[in-house]
């Protein structure tokens, strides 16, 4: 008799984990170039035609691995973003994707720091990291909209600058932290502060 539905179902899924687990260590400790199929299969216990009855292609296994990725970025942001005022919201959001980093070093070097990881397994065309970076052109466009902003701010030039400064900051702890002394913390209130101070309208002209 087949085995029923839901045990053939749970292996599968427990087929494409274990795959993508594997796909993820190869990537980590010897980088993208290294993930072919034949090398995920051998990792994973598979022959290499069994993989691609869970994914077309390499490709395709690398999107799933930034997808989650960044929909984890995403869901450690989404508290931060539901801050009412735009200029604390941007500080929690600040706190909360480096904290991410902090917290999940291994997935925020697979998204963000692997050469050649990034554009094979994102393009800029995932929606989880779209909704993150929604999150931080929100603050912005709820200052412009309030008049909170100097005259020819804009909100998504704005939004990029703000998250290469909290990515610089993140990404020099990880890979070079015996040479940034500065608790993390401190670092990117002093980069914020400064990015806002320059592009907020000042009291007297207001």
């Amino acid at each position: 008799m087949p085995a029923p539905a839901a045990p053939r179902a749970r292996r599968k899924e427990d087929a494409r984990a274990r795959i993508l687990a594997e796909a993820r260590r190869i990537v980590l400790e010897q980088g993208f170039e290294a993930l072919t199929m034949r090398r995920i299969a051998d990792a994973a216990g598979y022959s290499a035609a069994a993989l691609y009855l869970h994914f077309e292609n390499r490709e395709a296994i690398a999107r799933e691995l930034g997808e989650a990725g960044m929909r984890a970025l995403l869901a450690a942001l989404a508290e931060a973003g539901a801050t009412p005022d735009p200029v604390a919201r941007l500080a929690a959001l600040a706190f909360a994707y480096a904290a991410f980093g902090r917290a999940e070093p291994d997935t925020y070097r697979l998204i963000f720091m692997e050469p050649g990881f990034a554009a094979s397994a994102l393009g800029g065309k995932d929606e989880a990291g779209a909704a993150a970076f929604a999150l931080i052109h929100g603050a912005f466009a709820d200052l412009a909209a309030s008049g909170r902003l100097r005259q020819g701010k804009a909100p998504e030039a704005l939004a990029l600058t703000f998250w290469i400064l909290i990515h610089g900051t993140v990404s020099l702890k990880l890979t070079c932290s015996a040479f940034l002394a500065a608790p993390e913390e401190d670092l990117i209130a002093d980069a914020l502060d400064s990015l806002l101070h320059g592009v907020l309208v000042a009291r007297h002209e207001s």
